[in-house]
């Protein structure tokens, strides 16, 4: 059995912290959240994932072939639309690693303030959970990752060569290499991760007014990877740290599926 992972990543890797006292409405500083998501397919559900999307992209007002970001969909009934499409998708599966910088112990001692090592442990992270899905439904992974500006492509894949000498709980042999990494304009699979990551960053990531939205990640809760005998925050949704401080809803959240 071949499995395939399309991961896309959401916030910035900065550590600039927003002053105090801002005005409703203004923002300044990074991100508080840090976060990758994958869907996996099996090898050949892609088709079916995409001749969805194509139609889905006429339904929010696109052209065919046009590049969807969630960022330029600003409509929340579109958003909308758009993951409950993704929520329909039974064969497929979505995993996701979100990581609060400031929630956070110890960073700056065991320097994760440094942008590609923050990347890198939550791309760790995401890997790990990647290789036990292929290994718990009998077969490998092929992992493909959108590029990320600013990080060179030959050190991520240098970075998961690294890792096959550290202490690790990755599964190797369900693994399929080498890794692949593209753009959402040539890999239509990508703007689905790219769409799963804003839809899931909504549920942790504060707006400008001090506000989340949980309603898209509800939505997309049967398609979360969770074992039979696993935790949610084990498997399909790793939050670091956990319980989440600030998000005390998530550990109900997990506790439910």
């Amino acid at each position: 059995m071949l499995w395939h992972a399309y991961a896309d990543e959401v916030g910035d890797r900065g550590w600039k912290r927003s002053p105090a006292g801002l005005p409703a409405g203004k923002r300044a500083g990074s991100s508080e959240h840090f976060s990758m998501v994958a869907i996996v397919v099996p090898d050949g559900y892609q088709s079916v994932v995409l001749d969805r999307w194509d139609s889905v992209t006429l339904d929010i007002d696109r052209s065919q072939g046009d590049v969807i970001h969630w960022r330029n969909v600003k409509s929340h009934g579109q958003r909308l639309h758009l993951v409950k499409t993704l929520a329909g998708f039974e064969s497929a599966c979505v995993i996701a690693v979100v990581f609060s910088k400031w929630d956070t112990p110890n960073t700056s001692a065991d320097g994760v303030q440094q942008p590609e090592f923050l990347y890198n442990w939550v791309l760790r992270l995401l890997i790990e959970r990647l290789s036990w899905f292929a290994r718990d439904n009998g077969g490998e992974m092929v992992m493909t990752f959108a590029q990320v500006k600013g990080l060179n492509p030959e050190k991520v894949r240098s970075y998961v060569e690294h890792l096959r000498s550290c202490d690790t709980t990755i599964v190797w042999d369900a693994l399929r290499f080498p890794v692949r990494i593209d753009t959402p304009a040539n890999r239509r699979m990508l703007q689905v991760a790219d769409t799963l990551c804003g839809a899931i960053n909504a549920a942790f990531e504060w707006d400008n007014y001090g506000n989340v939205e949980t309603r898209y990640l509800e939505t997309l809760r049967p398609r979360l990877w969770c074992r039979t005998q696993g935790t949610l925050q084990s498997y399909g949704l790793k939050i670091n740290p956990f319980p989440h401080p600030r998000h005390p809803w998530a550990t109900e959240f997990c506790r439910r599926h």
